[in-house]
């Protein structure tokens, strides 16, 4: 395994463009049919290893590099504190090695490897750090799977890592020239000037991001998500955040609404330091879940501060919006709560509070005696929006992963023809992420 290396020539040329897309990187075009077949049939030993696999992996990236990884890896989502990160590629892996023959399905627009491209745009990874994924993946592949993994075993392992890095260098370059090209578009982190910090919910505050440079106005889609880089302790390891966009696109600043979590870091520097006039590196936005306009109507469904992308999405719909459904603790803690009971009307408008007593039109069998005490059941939500939207819609969720997980099945059964999902943190931890139909 130590022998087998990524080739990249172009890298090794001092000044070598870090944006060069995998042309000249000693990437293979194609997979051999010996690859395909022998990745394939080894997919089953690897699937019950694969998280094991990959938490020695982010272990020995760790060991390696540490000033690199906590510079793009929330330490709270990774080993040792936390197998979040691993599991979430544990599950591509796996998913890999299962479309071996076939991944198309892993290709298609807003798809598991069109996610990852956006987290990584996101995150600024370069084609540089491509080599060191493949090196530390292949040690780790060996490590754990031991002597199974034969010369031949390695290099079938290899050469689909070395294609699919190659497929993902490609698309990552054609999203930051895209990207760049959009109006109000740039490459890399850039700095801003925080313009404003105003409450929007109970432990909820908006920001707002001026460019030091002005615009006339910034284009992004509906649904997708800023990344914030703040330096709290000075030694520029904090890991970049993910936080949905909540501004309207076109306007000429950006913000983002941010849910300050217990002992989280970013968070709480951000609700009790950051202060109007400092400055913030942001990365342009990206993601996948965002508006499908194939359908005529959508469900909009949200929990907590899951209800951030559900505010452009409301924007844009208009009279699409065939429901908005929104879980919360009380009227207190639910963010835009104002703006979307001003712009849809009540019959479209389902809201469920586990704090207090809810609307009069939520069922009290889900929420005990008084209305309130507990979140409702999927199962009994799900039966409530089908029975008030039908099923004939776009179903878009976020909120807490269990949550959405629940949710999407329960539709699912229930006959909703297309459900997608958005994850905040460790994207591709689970299925969700991914759009599911009927």
């Amino acid at each position: 395994l130590a022998s087998i290396r990524f080739a990249s020539p172009a890298m090794a040329k001092e000044g070598a463009c870090p944006f060069k897309p995998s042309s000249g990187m000693g990437l293979p075009e194609a997979m051999s049919p010996t690859t395909v077949e022998t990745v394939d049939a080894t997919a089953g030993a690897v699937a019950p290893n694969a998280l094991d696999i990959t938490k020695t992996f982010y272990g020995g990236l760790i060991d390696a590099m540490p000033e690199v990884i906590l510079q793009f890896f929330n330490p709270a989502h990774n080993v040792p504190v936390s197998d979040t990160q691993p599991k979430a590629l544990a599950g591509s892996v796996c998913a890999y090695a299962g479309n071996i023959k076939d991944l198309s399905p892993l290709l298609v627009p807003g798809g598991a490897v069109d996610a990852i491209n956006h987290r990584h745009c996101a995150l600024n990874i370069l084609p540089a750090h491509y080599p060191i994924v493949h090196d530390h993946l292949m040690a780790a592949i060996g490590k754990v799977l031991g002597a199974a993994v034969t010369p031949e075993v390695a290099a079938a392992w290899s050469e689909a890592v070395l294609f699919l890095a190659g497929v993902c260098i490609d698309k990552e370059e054609a999203l930051y020239a895209e990207y760049e090209q959009r109006r109000g578009g740039w490459r890399g982190m850039k700095d801003f000037k925080v313009q404003a910090i105003k409450e929007a919910a109970v432990g909820i505050k908006t920001f707002t991001f001026e460019p030091v440079e002005p615009t006339d106005g910034f284009d992004f889609t509906e649904g997708q998500y800023l990344t914030i880089k703040v330096d709290p302790q000075g030694d520029n390891l904090t890991a970049p955040r993910h936080y949905t966009v909540t501004s309207a696109p076109g306007e000429k600043f950006l913000e983002c609404t941010v849910k300050k979590i217990a002992g989280g870091k970013v968070s709480t520097y951000l609700h009790e330091q950051l202060k109007v006039g400092d400055t913030v590196q942001l990365m342009p936005p990206y993601g996948v879940f965002t508006l499908d306009t194939a359908f005529d109507s959508a469900v909009l469904l949200s929990a907590g501060i899951g209800v951030t992308p559900m505010v452009n999405f409301n924007r844009a719909l208009g009279d699409k919006v065939k429901l908005a459904v929104h879980v919360d603790k009380t009227p207190e803690a639910f963010a835009f709560r104002s703006e979307l009971e001003a712009s849809l009307p009540p019959e479209k408008l389902l809201l469920k509070y586990t704090q207090v007593p809810s609307p009069p039109r939520a069922p009290r069998c889900c929420w005990g005696e008084q209305g309130g005490g507990g979140r409702p059941s999927a199962a009994a939500l799900a039966k409530e929006v089908v029975d008030a939207a039908g099923t004939a819609n776009l179903f878009y969720i976020c909120g807490p992963e269990a949550w959405m997980e629940e949710m999407q099945s329960e539709l699912l059964q229930l006959g909703a023809k297309k459900v997608m999902c958005e994850v905040f943190g460790s994207q591709l931890a689970t299925g969700c992420p991914f759009a599911a139909a009927a």
